[in-house]
Order: structure tokens, then sequence, then C-alpha cells
């Protein structure tokens, strides 16, 4: 056979014969480029939200004296952990949804707060909240007067976070016992002068709006 038709022979490929190696190096590459291209987009949203980000930037927060909350309130210990077991009605240790509302004062007494290169604050929080007490207690309705201390950290101009820790006096209008107050929230800033706060913890959890005063 001539060396020419042996040559044709070999470069024609026949049907269904698999792809030659630069086509799995061209999808490498394509591949290559797409991870590249996400791990690019990726950085530069992560820059952006540092961009976004006040939490290094002591006192760019709301300036208020003092943050009024009115807000509902959801618990799983009736009337508190150091009531149950000493049940009014004869029954012993039941953890009994109570519902209720509330409201809270916090004026600010440090700002900046503890660390003064963070945007944070902290106030002393108090306030007065009612709910139902469940079958511990022997009326049904229970009010707890709360007082602890708030550190609240703004990182964002939407957003801030806080701590909150102290004790309450709690009654149900027959007898009254202390109790705890361990919670930590965050707030979604409308502007300047609004906020909707959440909390979780014990003894509560709670949803309202914060008013900016001062």
């Amino acid at each position: 056979m001539p060396l020419t038709n042996a040559r044709s022979l070999t470069a024609a490929s026949p049907p269904g014969s698999r792809p030659g190696p630069h086509r799995g190096s061209h999808r490498w590459r394509v591949g290559a480029a797409a991870l590249l291209c996400a791990s690019a987009a990726l950085l530069l949203g992560s820059s952006e939200a540092r961009a976004d980000s006040i939490i290094k930037s002591p006192n760019d927060h709301p300036d208020y004296a003092v943050e009024l909350e009115p807000h509902l309130n959801l618990g799983f210990f009736g009337p508190g952990i150091f009531r149950l077991g000493r049940g009014g009605r004869g029954f012993r240790g039941d953890l009994e949804p109570a519902f209720g509302a509330g409201f809270r004062a916090t004026p600010i007494i440090v700002d900046p707060g503890f660390i003064p290169k963070l945007n944070n604050t902290v106030g002393i929080t108090f306030g007065i909240d009612v709910a139902s007490c469940g079958r511990s207690c022997v009326n049904d309705v229970q009010m707890a007067i709360p007082v602890g201390m708030q550190w609240n950290f703004y990182v964002h101009e939407s957003w801030s976070v806080f701590g909150e820790v102290g004790g309450q006096v709690r009654t149900d209008f027959d007898a009254a016992w202390p109790d705890l107050l361990f919670q930590v929230g965050g707030r979604y800033h409308f502007d300047e002068d609004l906020a909707l706060t959440m909390r979780v913890g014990y003894p509560w959890f709670s949803v309202g709006l914060s008013f900016f005063a001062g």
C-alpha cells in the first residue's frame, strides 16, 4: 500500500470513535474557568459584606438615650424554674406554656461599651411582663419585674445583636419568688428611630418593636 494511502487511513476517524485528547482538555479549561468565576463572585460578595459591616466603627449606631420596647412573650416554664414543684393546686413540675405581653425600657449607660474599639453599648434594662401562669400557680395570671444588663453590638446599618443577664421578681398575686433572666436577641432597624426586636432565652421568647428616644 502506498505511504500516502496509509497516512490518509490513519488520519480518518471511524464513526463512533472516542474524541481526541484536545476535547477533554477543552472541557477541563471550561470547568476551571467556571470555578474561578464562582470563587471570584464569592470573594467579591464577602468583600462587600465586610465593607457594609460597622462593628469596628464605634458610635456608628442610632444616637439615643433610651430604648422603649413593647413586646409579646412566649414561655415554656410556666411560672419559672424556682416555682415548679411548689404547685399551688397540687401539680408538680409542670412545664406549661405561658403567653403574655410586656414592656421594657433600656437607658444606655456606657457608650462605647466594654470594648472601646468595637461598635457596642451597655444599658440597664427593666420593665414588666404579664402572662398566664399555669397549674403551678394559685392564680391564672403572673407578673414579672425584670432588671438586667444589656450589651449591644451594632454589626450592620440594619442589624444589631445583644445579650441580657439579670434577675426578676415574679408573683401570681398570692406569693412572690425570685427568678433568673438570660436572653440573647437581635434587632432589624427600619430606620434610626424604629426596629423589630426578637429575643430567645429564659424565661421568654419575645417579639416586639423598639422605639429609640432621646
